[in-house]
């Protein structure tokens, strides 16, 4: 590494970068784009390919969906050119998808490769998938009587999808992650029998030793290559290429292909998490590449249930009791407090409910349910300051626990904005009033519908009890930024109906 130590003493000021190397793995040919980082901007670059390889070279520009820029192009089949001129930077904005999203690029493919002294060609998915199987995974795709044993000690029994489970647990509860940067280029798999003896891989080596697992158990299932990101990026099955971050397994079965994610201890039998749902992956056969959907989740499977029981005190503060209950994405979030201790979890859930003046809080029948993906927990807690007097009457807001991110216009957005993920929240919240209060005001049933989502807020009186009904959801998509401002309305609607408030009054 070279270090300048530089103070610059005006602004802009501009970096220059010339470098060369050598690379015998003709496989990766890096993509040209203008920039990999915010808040920098790019005067020139330019990017040229002299092929006197006798290889055909395949190219292909992806223009920017949003005209942010374009490349510039010559040359021809013996030497190409291409260059970005005087692109400016993206800043940093709320809601900003990523840049692979917004900016143009142009891939590279050789029909004729090497990688590791491994020849190949990638004219077609088919014939590259045909030598990725073959030289990649089949020279690795070795059992041994030690894993035959230990499958056969496991008394396999009932439902493939049981049979399956009962073998992923198995691996899951035998193994660990640790990144393994060995074996042709870093992307062939460990060995099976050397995660069955370590006890750790990566995901390449556990998605193998998985895979070799099934094979013995007589289930077949499919080492899938994935573009992991919380902002899904699929393979072009125009254009063939080397690509990818992360491996999956794929088993089909009659009622439906199950997904497993072989590189973490927690999470559930057959549940992606969210940088690996809504994409493609290259499922690797024998006979090729089949390019194949991962699930995706709507918003009524993205959700979160929380009942609450809520005791108003004369004092102005509450407490109360509840249940949360979590599943696909918001399970995923969840996943975070598996491995903390009981205070831990105490004190992340103080930090996430943030809206509450809390003066104690406690987490309890914490379970990670592996089968069906949901985490659930109870809570208990007391917060202050809760309800305001007035008089002899007492306001309080009508929804005790909702996040509180502060929403700004922006009339100069720039670019487009990404909801991730489609989400629901659902809440059931039953205030108790004190015996000598009486209620005086509710407010109305609010109901809410954009392009963005929905909200719903409802009230009923029964005795001396509140029984307050939220519901919101929230539509995932790539919106441009003529909505933004939009979309931003609408957050701070439902914000408003959060804080709608309530009057009891003494008597």
């Amino acid at each position: 590494m070279l270090a300048l130590s530089f103070m610059p003493t005006s602004y802009p000021y501009t970096v220059e970068f010339s470098y060369q190397t050598t690379n015998k793995n003709t496989v990766f040919l890096p993509d040209f784009v203008p920039f990999n980082d915010l808040n920098t901007s790019l005067e020139s670059s330019e990017f040229i390919i002299n092929n006197k390889s006798g290889i055909e070279l395949r190219s292909k520009v992806y223009t920017s969906p949003f005209s942010y820029t374009s490349v510039i192009e010559a040359g021809d089949a013996a030497t190409k050119t291409y260059a970005y001129k005087n692109v400016p930077a993206i800043d940093e904005e709320i809601l900003l998808p990523k840049l692979v999203k917004i900016l143009p690029k142009v891939s590279f493919s050789l029909t004729k490769f090497n990688l590791e002294g491994k020849q190949g060609s990638i004219n077609d998915w088919a014939e590259f998938g045909s030598w990725y199987y073959n030289s990649i995974l089949n020279p690795v795709s070795l059992s041994t009587p030690d894993i035959k044993a230990e499958v056969a000690k496991l008394n396999l029994r009932g439902t493939t999808e049981e049979k399956v489970k009962k073998l992923y647990q198995y691996m899951q509860a035998k193994t660990r992650y640790v990144f393994v940067g060995l074996g042709i280029g870093g992307w062939q798999p460990m060995l099976p029998d050397e995660v069955h003896k370590k006890g750790y891989g990566d995901c390449k080596g556990l998605t193998n030793y998985m895979k070799t697992l099934l094979d013995e158990a007589g289930i077949p299932s499919y080492y899938s290559v994935i573009n992991s990101n919380e902002s899904p990026v699929s393979f072009d099955p125009n254009f063939p290429k080397m690509g990818g971050n992360h491996v999956i397994l794929m088993v089909p079965t009659d009622n439906g292909n199950i997904w497993l994610e072989n590189t973490s201890q927690v999470i559930a039998f057959n549940h992606l998490n969210r940088s690996t749902t809504d994409r493609n992956v290259l499922s690797i056969r024998n006979k090729g590449i089949e390019l194949m959907n991962t699930p995706s989740y709507a918003g009524h499977q993205n959700k979160e249930i929380l009942h609450l029981k809520v005791l108003l005190n004369e004092n102005n503060s509450i407490t109360g009791e509840g249940n949360f209950n979590y599943t696909g994405s918001q399970y995923d979030y969840s996943l975070g407090y598996v491995n903390l201790s009981h205070k831990e979890r105490n004190d992340a859930l103080k930090k996430q409910i943030d809206v509450l003046d809390l003066e104690n809080i406690e987490m309890n029948n914490f379970e990670n349910d592996k089968d069906k993906a949901i985490i659930k927990f109870g809570i208990i807690f007391k917060a202050n300051n809760y309800a305001k007097n007035a008089g002899n009457s007492m306001i309080f807001r009508a929804v005790p626990i909702f996040s509180n991110p502060v929403y700004k216009i922006d009339n100069k957005r720039t670019l487009p904005f990404e909801l991730r993920q489609s989400f629901e929240d659902e809440q059931k919240v039953s205030f108790v009033v004190p015996r000598n209060y009486k209620i005086d005001e509710m407010p109305d049933n609010i109901s809410l519908s954009s392009e963005f989502g929905s909200y719903q807020l409802n009230f009923t009186k029964i005795g001396n009890e509140i029984m307050v009904d939220r519901k919101l959801t929230i539509n995932k998509g790539l919106y441009p930024k003529e909505k933004y401002n939009d979309y931003i309305g609408f957050r701070k609607q439902t914000l408003n109906m959060d804080n709608s408030k309530i009057l009891i009054t003494k008597q």
